[in-house]
């Protein structure tokens, strides 16, 4: 009987239409937005993941944020002297035994002038071993030439920065930092042109090389491990054995006379194992076996470095892809704020219209009292009104928001400015309808419709039964 008597009140009334259509309203962009941003960011995920973030990466412990491009401060936002992975081995050795890393990757980072004979421009290096880095990385796929080999120098860059420098594989290419009155130049060989399965601007600033090469032009120390040196029997009872004074005891003074000869030196020379034997490295990228996981695996990883004591911290792929990914987790941050005023604004209007509601029925409501209904079945009622109200907005709100996500995503729009399509992830604008957007905009509308019904509430009890059968408000 109650919510009988609320369903013909809510239906008799043109206001509860009003409210009604105004809380879906609200329902329907709030599942619109979240569907698009929900979208557009498994899309810049998918991208980046597989594309160079890893699903996990491993960096050092640092004064500000860093990603795999550098400084991430967002007043600076520049490149630093990244500090060096410590201790590097055994970190590489946990992560190895680790059940639930799939594959690991290590990775020094720069960035420096790149010229061809035709352009100069800057780049963000990547150093990394090129075999372990394309079974790493999915995404990426050679369209030309072949990646070097461990111990071998090497370049391999993205069809459009390929295009850019106007150079093929076989050419070469010049990496180049200048200090003050002194420079840095490293000639390396393009020996790839890859290209990524989906197109994001962010890719296009990435030059893969080798690791040394990067050590190199960032003047990096290039420590070695301490088990990949390897010293004979007879060696080892040499250095144990005799004091350093006794191997020049016999040497003889030969004054100002020193006789020289003209040694030829390669302009360098990088070990072919170089890969294993390195300990220095910036960060190291992990894919792991259960993405769904991953936020346990990188507190689970976190805990065993504070155990350890290692001065380093894993991170998700928003914390490791830099500013882009921080910037699209801002805005949708913003876009709900504002649909939050947004309900809040309507928040007020809703119960301005309740309140009115109920002055209009103070006869009604002073008659129910006169004839014996309490001020709890008073309450009872215009919480059922305002509860069915908020109910069916709800659902209407969430229908109409499935229904303009589809229809978006049947529209086919399509990007061609950078920014936006950096931004959403790539050139067509998505959406993507999941439980829990749906589950949270329905309980939206329905805390709306639980607080909406108090104030009215509170008017209609101070209604004096005699007063109100007189039509006195």
């Amino acid at each position: 009987m109650l919510l009988y008597l609320a369903f013909k009140n809510i239906i008799s009334k043109k206001s509860s239409y009003v409210i009604i259509l105004f809380i879906a309203f609200a329902v329907m962009m709030l599942v619109v937005t979240n569907s698009v941003f929900d979208s557009t960011e498994k899309g810049v995920q998918q991208t980046f993941v597989s594309s160079f973030t890893g699903d996990i990466v491993i960096r050092p412990q640092y004064k500000s944020p860093l990603s795999l491009f550098g400084d991430e401060t967002p007043v600076t936002g520049k490149l630093t002297e990244l500090p060096n992975l410590v201790p590097y081995d055994d970190i590489y050795a946990f992560l190895s035994q680790n059940k639930n890393v799939k594959s690991i990757v290590p990775q020094v980072s720069g960035m420096s002038a790149l010229s061809s004979d035709e352009v100069n421009t800057k780049c963000y290096m990547f150093g990394v071993p090129a075999q372990k880095y394309l079974e790493t990385m999915t995404s990426i796929k050679i369209t030309e030439g072949e990646p070097w080999k461990d111990g071998e120098k090497g370049i391999m860059l993205s069809e459009k920065y390929a295009r850019k420098m106007k150079v093929r594989p076989g050419d070469t290419l010049q990496f180049q930092i200048s200090e003050g009155f002194s420079s840095r130049i490293r000639a390396v060989p393009l020996t790839a042109v890859y290209e990524y399965s989906t197109d994001n601007p962010v890719l296009e600033k990435i030059v893969l090389t080798n690791p040394e090469t990067v050590r190199a032009i960032m003047d990096m120390s290039d420590l070695s491990s301490a088990e990949a040196i390897e010293l004979s029997e007879a060696t080892e009872s040499l250095l144990e054995g005799s004091d350093l004074d006794d191997l020049f005891s016999s040497a003889e003074d030969l004054g100002n006379e020193i006789i020289t000869e003209e040694i030829s030196l390669p302009e360098e020379v990088i070990p072919a194992d170089s890969f294993t034997a390195s300990s220095s490295w910036n960060f190291i990228i992990c894919r792991v076996n259960d993405p769904r996981k991953t936020e346990n695996i990188i507190r689970s990883l976190n805990r065993s470095f504070k155990k350890n004591d290692w001065p380093v911290e894993a991170v998700n792929w928003r914390s490791s892809a830099g500013s882009t990914a921080f910037y699209l987790y801002v805005l949708r941050l913003i876009l709900n704020i504002g649909i939050i005023i947004i309900l809040g604004a309507g928040f007020i209007v809703v119960n301005n219209t309740l309140v009115i509601n109920v002055l209009d029925r103070i006869r009604e409501i002073g008659t129910m009292r006169a004839i014996g209904a309490n001020k709890r079945y008073i309450t009872k009622e215009c919480a059922s009104e305002t509860m069915m109200m908020a109910l069916a907005a709800g659902i209407l709100g969430i229908i109409l928001g499935i229904i303009v996500s589809y229809l978006v995503s049947m529209m086919n729009i399509t990007f061609h400015n950078s920014f936006l399509i950096q931004l959403f992830g790539g050139d067509v604008l998505n959406t993507q309808i999941n439980a829990s957007n749906v589950i949270s905009a329905f309980v939206l509308s329905l805390f709306i419709g639980v607080i909406a019904w108090i104030y009215p509430v509170i008017n209609a009890l101070r209604v004096n039964p005699v007063q109100a059968m007189q039509g006195v408000k």
